[in-house]
């Protein structure tokens, strides 16, 4: 496999501080919502891979997954499946007429089982939607945008409201397609769980772990890597060490970053040191040829969290590319307004 490579410095094994931007670097600053992405009453906001939209507070991340640049999610509550979502960007003209007759012929054994079916209105031309209502008041809801020259993706979406469930399915479904937002380019925020952050669409999503308590999504943007953890239960770690030293031992027991080992220095932030096995790269370095790391982590009490920002690049300028992750010390991380 060749892989492009840019003009960089190869791996040496003394010891390396951390850089910060200088101050002179253009800092990114994260826009605000849009209003109408505020949530309401009962309501919370979710954003993930370049879409957002407000959803009950009771709805939480279940699944995610992107398949042939598609990406799926799955909510649920405590009990059940409440939402899923497709979606996909497309610079094709897809029309509506052609899309209406594959859904109709894909409904149809939901059509004949259901006892109504209701179409929702006032959403808007780029939208059709409908309500199934099943035996025992269960109701199925399925609707769809059309994707725009804009950059809109095309998105599907099947809410479920089993027997006894409190949310009025067209009011719900209504709240979700008229603040569904989109961002094909530009700083775009994610919000899940207790997680909330702005991040670049240069940077693409390659994997997750969400664990209880532990929250890491990897990115990658033309070979570099961006790791991003949430840690929960900071008021229980700090007891005995600081956000630095805990995130220190974190990141050294790290198997998949095994060049770096990592250190506090004088000024308390993360330093680190290339192992003398790697002192003449690693093949993951190789093979995206970027030899250098960086670290930033912040304790956030209101949050009660520590989070840890690591990148793996090529170049100084990659930095001043990801600014937004790599704030000025006395600045918080991008965060949610």
């Amino acid at each position: 496999m060749h892989h492009r490579r840019d003009a960089a410095g190869s791996p040496g094994f003394n010891a390396t501080t951390i850089k910060t931007p200088s101050p002179s670097a253009a800092i990114i600053v994260p826009p605000k919502l849009p209003s109408h992405l505020h949530p309401g009453s009962g309501q919370r906001l979710f954003a993930w891979n370049g879409v957002a939209f407000l959803i009950p507070k009771r709805w939480e991340l279940a699944h995610a997954e992107l398949y042939k640049g598609v990406s799926r999610i799955v909510l649920e509550d405590d009990a059940n499946p409440r939402l899923e979502l497709d979606w996909f960007s497309t610079t094709s003209d897809v029309s509506r007429d052609k899309v209406q007759k594959r859904c109709q012929k894909q409904s149809r054994a939901l059509t004949a089982a259901a006892e109504k079916v209701l179409e929702i209105d006032g959403l808007g031309n780029e939208w059709t939607a409908h309500e199934y209502r099943l035996p025992e008041a269960a109701v199925l809801v399925i609707g769809y945008c059309l994707p725009s020259p804009e950059g809109r993706p095309f998105a599907f979406f099947r809410l479920h409201f089993p027997v006894g469930h409190a949310e009025s399915p067209g009011v719900t479904f209504r709240a979700v397609a008229q603040s569904f937002s989109w961002w094909k380019t530009g700083i775009a925020p994610w919000a899940f769980y207790d997680v909330a952050f702005w991040l670049s669409r240069d940077c693409h999503l390659a994997s997750t772990a969400l664990q209880a308590g532990r929250k890491m999504l990897a990115f990658e943007w033309r070979w570099r890597r961006l790791f991003i953890w949430h840690f929960s239960l900071a008021d229980y770690i700090l007891r005995t060490q600081t956000a630095a030293e805990w995130c220190r031992d974190f990141l050294n027991s790290c198997k998949f970053l095994p060049v770096p080992k990592w250190r506090v220095d004088g000024q308390g932030k993360l330093a680190y040191q290339r192992r003398r096995l790697y002192c003449l790269g690693h093949f993951e370095e190789i093979g995206r040829f970027c030899f250098q790391y960086q670290a930033v982590c912040r304790h956030l009490p209101e949050q009660n969290q520590i989070v840890l920002w690591v990148i793996h690049y090529r170049r100084q300028t990659d930095l001043q590319h990801l600014a937004e992750a790599f704030p000025e010390p006395d600045q918080p991380l991008p965060q949610k307004p």
